[in-house]
């Protein structure tokens, strides 16, 4: 499939099967104006990453590469009300993107984001002992 057709489909699922979210796009809108890569998930994989997050009845979710966080910010918002996001970055300046639009998505109290490289964040994690992880 083109990229072309790829874009079109996935314009043609979200005008017809999402309701605007004017959160969301102002953390595109964010994204794009402190000069992030504009490789950020659509609204329906992000919708879908949300589902895969409920299916599976997620509490503690993994996620390497945060960029803008966009796509943290749907998996938060599928999580219980006690689950949280695990989320790792290597870039100070797209970390503090993330954290200004977590805050703006109001996530911020499901979201640990680290700062770092994702090896050395990952053996942090293990011992911490804060596995297991419910969805990478």
């Amino acid at each position: 499939m083109s990229a072309r057709t790829w874009t079109a489909v996935d314009n043609y699922i979200v005008s017809s099967l999402f309701d605007a979210d004017p959160t969301l796009d102002a953390v595109l809108a964010a994204n794009r104006e402190q000069g992030l890569p504009a490789i950020d998930v659509s609204a329906a994989q992000g919708k879908l990453l949300s589902l895969l997050v409920r299916i599976r009845g997620a509490r503690k979710v993994l996620e390497i590469g945060t960029l803008g966080g966009y796509s943290t910010i749907w998996m938060a918002r599928g999580l219980p009300a006690d689950g949280r996001v695990v989320t790792l970055e290597l870039e100070p300046h797209h970390a503090k993107v993330a954290r200004s639009n977590f805050e703006r998505a109001g996530v911020s109290d499901k979201v640990d984001l680290r700062l770092g490289p994702a090896l050395q964040s990952l053996a942090a994690l293990v011992s911490e002992n804060a596995g297991p992880f419910d969805l990478t």
